[in-house]
């Protein structure tokens, strides 16, 4: 069982628009493991339904349905024998699942070094998903992971610590590493504490003996196209090029919620009263939300669109937002309309902005670059959420939209297609 989750006070403006400055790289406490572990998967409210319990996450999921998994691996941690572990939510304590030292086999799979004593790796059980979402299923299943990204990044840079995102890395050899099957169950993206640089090494191991699991799907849903889509994007060797993204604007100090509180608090939030949002909230959020993710994906891959109705001082319309300005793509109330496109959900409308995160698929035609895309658009769109709530503003993602008419709505490429939409607005 882990220590209580101590929640840190830095702002949440403050910590979102510092995640690619420089920081310390130092080894993580039980204390911070333990709020690393809440912030990605932990419960922060629990309510009873038909008889039992649910748990509600820090992290937002599509349809509270909460298709991933926290797998760990310690070194040197107050307590803990190194080896590979799970976070299980529910009690918020680690099950030792392989006790022994893999960080070469690690390393190798990650294709980097693991700077610091611990890594995280977040992995999807899509048919949690499936069974409400059906094929869609697979791009929620990354957006989660990526609310979870900027979780855990966000916490680890609260308390002064550096982290980056792992995207690419040779699928099967990882998911062996968490005896994961690899289509049932696969992970989607790593942590690891400070920046480390890309290399090559190949190493024989053998996969560790974990304990005799429970299956979590009792009845199995498999759809062969998100399995092949998955396959499709699979990396087997370290033949790959890797970089950082940095960031050389200075934090932003504004009042708000610490990052803890805010966690804690957060939820979907879709009771927008139309009122006029403060210029200066407005762009508060924009500078805090979209200043850089440390990642491997090749940050930015997301071309980002959004739609304004009732914000102090700008004119009600749609924009792209380039390089942290908004050029403007077509003036006037659109907010009906998107609504519409957003199958008829009432607060798109009243919402005082609504951001859409769209991918040149013609400029990134390649599965990885789609699962890197997800990831990023989550990440960012998890960073709106904590933005807003911060701020005592609500947020709400919608990943359910007319593909095709909200393209042509927008006036994008017939490659470039909507991947996720979140609304922010007054409450």
């Amino acid at each position: 069982r882990l220590p209580p989750f101590s929640p840190p006070e830095a702002g949440v403006p403050e910590t979102l628009s510092s995640l690619c400055l420089g920081a310390l790289r130092r080894p993580l406490s039980l204390e911070e493991l333990s709020a690393l572990c809440f912030s990605v998967n932990g419960i922060t409210l629990t309510r009873r339904f038909h008889g039992e319990e649910f748990g509600f996450r820090a992290t937002p999921s599509a349809g509270a349905l909460y298709p991933f998994e926290l797998y760990l691996y310690l070194e040197e941690v107050e307590g803990l024998p190194t080896g590979i572990y799970h976070y299980q939510p529910f009690g918020h304590y680690l099950e030792l699942l392989a006790e022994g030292d893999f960080r070469g086999p690690f390393e190798s799979a990650l294709c980097c070094r693991i700077p610091t004593n611990f890594l995280a790796v977040i992995s999807s059980i899509y048919a949690r998903s499936a069974w409400k979402y059906r094929e869609r299923a697979y791009r929620y299943c990354l957006l989660d992971s990526g609310h979870g990204v900027t979780n855990a990044l966000g916490y680890l840079r609260s308390v002064g610590l550096e982290a980056v995102a792992l995207s690419l890395f040779k699928d099967d050899e990882l998911n062996s590493l968490l005896s994961l099957d690899g289509e049932e169950e696969f992970a989607l993206v790593a942590l690891v504490g400070g920046s480390s640089p890309h290399f090559t090494r190949e190493e024989l191991y053998l996969p560790p003996a974990f304990p005799k699991g429970s299956r979590v799907v009792k009845r199995p849903i498999y759809y062969p196209l998100i399995v092949e889509a998955h396959r499709q994007g699979a990396l087997t060797s370290c033949n790959f090029s890797r970089s950082y993204p940095s960031s050389a604007s200075s934090p932003l100090k504004a009042p708000s919620l610490g990052f803890g509180l805010t966690l804690l608090r957060r939820r979907s939030r879709r009771e927008f009263t139309g009122g006029e949002l403060p210029a200066g909230l407005f762009n508060l959020i924009l500078r805090a939300s979209f200043s850089c993710i440390p990642s491997d994906w090749g940050f930015p891959l997301t071309e980002v669109y959004v739609q304004v109705r009732a914000v102090e001082s700008v004119e009600d319309g749609i924009y792209r937002l380039r390089e942290g300005y908004l050029e403007p793509v077509a003036l006037g109330d659109f907010s009906g309309e998107l609504s519409y496109l957003c199958l008829s959900q009432s607060f798109v409308a009243r919402a005082n902005f609504n951001v859409i995160f769209t991918l040149d698929f013609e400029r990134f035609p390649d599965c990885r670059s789609y699962r890197g895309a997800l990831l990023e658009a989550g990440a960012l769109g998890e960073s709106l959420y904590l933005a807003c709530e911060s701020l005592s503003l609500g947020a709400c993602g919608v990943g359910a939209f007319y593909d095709l008419e909200l393209r042509d709505f927008l006036s994008l490429r017939e490659s470039q297609l909507p991947l996720y939409v979140v609304s922010c607005g007054v409450l």
